[in-house]
């Protein structure tokens, strides 16, 4: 949070002190910081009770162009390495190792093969199959889809990346509207809190902001799409204009370069960050074999 505050515009809290463990005074770790104005975007207006967790359609267009703003900002903040923040000694700022996974990465290349190496799904191979026992697949497919997923990444990781070598963007780790505070007149963004997952990251792992998120096509049930590629589903309907929107709100904003456009426009790039936090984060059950195959074919 020091380093964003110090590096850009972006609403983060400014922090007045903190432990990190219970060797202090008060016997606790703790952090005391700035209070922001407004309400994160899911609690206003009557909050999940009244809008379901969505945001209210009339504000919306004003709110996706506030967090593009934001969104933008904190792509740009760059570093040489792939890792957390970390203060040196000379009150600088370098990367530090990612929590199961090791680092700090010189290349994107090494993030990957290290990730490869050392990730877990979720659900086990029992889980898994009662999961699938009304699935469009046999169960035991899945679990060979799942587990074949890091050692197939890891075979191309020398070919995944465009910008192999940095720097490399930071990244919210839960970038969604119960992190990102507003003024409720508005919906003008007044703040952004929850930063203890934020790290840099290769650039295939940027992507949409978390109410925005649709899954690759070569990822869900190839039955939801007509022959164009196009979801059937019209509410999907809705988060592909949205998400053409919001790139469109990016590129009106881009000045140094076009990064962040670039990489939400990119097919390839969004379908190696959506599955990567499906299997990462949230243990989702899905294709990755034909995500394997798309990402081959794209090159």
């Amino acid at each position: 949070m020091r380093f964003i505050k110090e590096h850009s515009d972006l609403p983060v809290p400014r922090v007045f002190a903190y432990e990190v463990d219970d060797k202090n005074l008060v016997g606790a770790a703790f952090i005391l910081m700035e209070l922001l104005p407004g309400s994160v975007a899911m609690d206003a207006l009557g909050g999940y009770e009244v809008h379901r967790g969505v945001i209210p359609r009339k504000y919306r267009e004003n709110f996706y162009r506030s967090v593009a703003k934001c969104h933008v900002q904190l792509t740009s903040l760059r570093l040489p390495k792939i890792g957390t923040i970390v203060r040196n000694c000379e009150g600088g700022y370098d990367c530090g190792p990612l929590p199961g996974i090791g680092g700090p990465f010189d290349t994107a290349t090494a993030f990957f093969e290290a990730w490869a190496d050392s990730v877990k799904f979720k659900w086990d191979k029992e889980r898994i199959m009662n999961m699938m026992q009304r699935g469009p697949i046999p169960g035991e497919k899945m679990v060979e889809i799942i587990e074949n997923f890091p050692s197939q990444l890891k075979a191309m990781a020398s070919r995944l990346s465009t910008c192999n070598e940095g720097p490399f963007p930071l990244t919210h780790d839960d970038f969604l509207h119960s992190n990102i505070m507003v003024d409720e007149g508005s919906f003008d963004v007044t703040g952004i809190i929850d930063w203890e997952g934020a790290c840099t990251v290769p650039c295939e792992l940027v992507a949409f902001p978390d109410f925005l998120t649709a899954m690759p096509v070569s990822f869900d049930l190839p039955q939801k799409y007509d022959r164009h590629g196009q979801p059937l589903d019209e509410e999907l309907q809705e988060v592909w204009r949205e998400r053409g929107d919001y790139i469109e709100m990016v590129r009106s904003m881009e000045h140094a370069d076009s990064l962040l456009s670039t990489c939400l426009s990119s097919k390839k790039i969004q379908a190696i960050a959506y599955s990567y936090g499906a299997y990462t984060s949230v243990g989702k059950l899905g294709f990755y074999d034909r995500v394997i195959k798309e990402l081959d074919v794209l090159g």
